[in-house]
């Protein structure tokens, strides 16, 4: 078979196509009423936060993910001994660094499908691990190899009951699949070819080991390009959470052509129509969640509720001796508003809490040492943050397995 023939078709049949019209509109509604007025600082510390996360559940899909507690010290630069733990807290690190480098990136639209991007994908991603986290394990966990970051596969490769293309298909394959999406169409119908070529470029496999992580980065990274996203959503948490389904989903559109109305492909047109849909699904429900965890009069009673327990360093004692001059409202109110800012005058901070200004500079220092607040120097302006233990409270369900994180401790009255 031609390689040109494999992957058709790459859009399912235009009758099957409506109903996922539909689907995308609601989507592009939905992500559009979704950016609340918040401040650009602010806007950056929660995509951070969700980078974290992306990170944790793409590599869950994998079968190895990093506890939040782990990935939370790797973000202080602090790994483990244990070189297992150790390779995954780097490559969720890594992950989290390609979001950051390439998101921003300005990017066409063919550009996206281009054998070149995706190999820059997978290359950004594994290059920041050593060789020896490199090393490709067979189904037996024995080593058959070291991965090349951006390399393609030069062997034959079965996943499940997938068996992806002989390798020397491969640059046929890609070129193929940018030639069929690199034509921009309508606005709404990119959603669709979005998820189309998440499931046709998962069936190319086009390397060794890490094509789910690229794949999905790849998906990620279009998303955001579309400007649909604006760091505060991602398909990564959903499909996690669904990952039995969205397996299913891959494999049924990995089936053959049933009949002569299946479309005129190698595949299945409507298997790959009932991928999209589940796809579009996904993206709609990770949608409303986050406009709902950020419904601005909501929030500002999460952050009182998260002053409440900062004051009581979450049961380990006051966390200042002078906590009775302090209401928690008032703290609460103040981190709030410094998150809708993104960027407060320490000054301005400060009258928020009605306090003593040597009580005020205690509990900024403390907010300090537990990664609340932050700022360029020792007087300068205040800027929000958003360490996982404060997850429970201000975005509870967004990332469950990560709530569990405590505070750091923290002196009491430490200046």
């Amino acid at each position: 078979m031609r390689a040109q023939n494999m992957i058709e078709p790459t859009l399912p049949n235009e009758a099957e196509q409506l109903p996922l019209m539909e689907a995308a509109a609601d989507l592009r509604t939905a992500a559009a009423r979704l950016l609340p007025g918040i401040g650009a600082t602010s806007r950056a510390a929660l995509a951070q936060l969700l980078r974290a996360m992306n990170s944790y559940y793409s590599n869950k899909i994998e079968g190895q993910h990093t506890y939040p507690a782990d990935l939370e010290r790797a973000l202080q630069q602090q790994f483990s001994a244990d070189q297992d733990v150790r390779r995954r807290q780097e490559l969720a690190i890594a992950h989290m660094r390609v979001e950051a480098l390439l998101e921003p990136e300005p990017m066409a639209w063919a550009g996206h499908f281009s054998a070149d991007w995706v190999k820059r994908i997978h290359r950004e991603l594994y290059q920041q691990l050593d060789e020896e986290s490199r090393v490709i394990l067979d189904k037996d966990g024995k080593p058959r190899g070291v991965m090349v970051p951006g390399e393609f596969r030069t062997t034959h490769v079965k996943v499940g009951y997938h068996e992806a293309p002989p390798p020397e298909m491969l640059a046929d394959l890609m070129a193929h699949f940018e030639s069929r999406y690199r034509d921009e169409p309508g606005e709404t119908r990119k959603l669709l070819v979005a998820g189309a070529s998440l499931h046709r470029l998962s069936w190319i496999h086009p390397f060794p080991d890490g094509n789910g992580r690229v794949s999905r980065l790849q998906n990620h990274l279009l998303l955001s390009h579309l400007g649909l996203t604006g760091g505060l959503w991602s398909p990564l948490r959903g499909l996690s959470r669904k990952q039995t389904e969205y397996y299913n989903a891959l494999a049924a559109a990995d089936l053959p052509r049933r009949n002569d109305v299946d479309g005129r492909g190698n595949l299945t047109s409507r298997g790959l129509a009932d991928f999209i849909e589940f796809w579009l699904q996904i993206c709609l429900d990770q949608v409303r969640f986050m406009g709902q965890l950020l419904a601005l009069d909501s929030l500002q009673e999460r952050f009182v509720a998260l002053a409440l327990q900062v004051l009581y360093d979450y049961g380990r004692g006051p966390l200042l001796h002078h906590r009775s001059k302090l209401r928690p409202e008032l703290l609460g109110k103040a981190l709030y508003r410094l998150f809708v800012e993104g960027r407060l005058d320490r000054g301005e901070f400060k009258a928020m809490l009605d306090t003593s200004d040597r009580t005020a500079t205690r509990v900024i220092a403390n907010l300090m040492a537990q990664r609340l607040v932050s700022s360029a120097s020792r007087l300068g302006a205040l800027e929000p943050g958003l360490p996982f233990f404060s997850l429970k409270h201000l975005f509870p369900g967004l990332w469950p397995e990560a709530e569990g994180v405590m505070s750091p401790p923290v002196k009491a009255g430490s200046k």
